[in-house]
């Protein structure tokens, strides 16, 4: 179980297969909302690579008890990366 907790966590970019970094929108429409954002998007070879996280989805596909443990990793990112910004 703990493999899906990290699994959550890390994410690989659709478009280029890098690395994505979890964030927090801080924008007045969608202030909160977490998001997936390429690394090689600060780069200068940028590809853009971006996700909403859809929780919602996150919960149909994980048993109840896996769905708990990785929707409080997430929100202990989410705080972490709150708290450092």
């Amino acid at each position: 179980m703990s493999s899906s907790s990290s699994a959550a966590q890390t994410k690989r970019c659709p478009y280029c297969g890098a690395a994505m970094v979890l964030r927090v929108s801080k924008s007045e429409k969608n202030r909160g909302k977490p998001f997936w954002k390429c690394l090689t998007s600060y780069g200068a070879t940028s590809c853009n690579g971006f996700e909403w996280v859809d929780v919602t989805s996150a919960q149909a596909e994980q048993p109840d008890d896996t769905y708990d443990a990785t929707v409080l990793n997430m929100l202990k990112s989410i705080k972490d990366l709150v708290d450092w910004h």
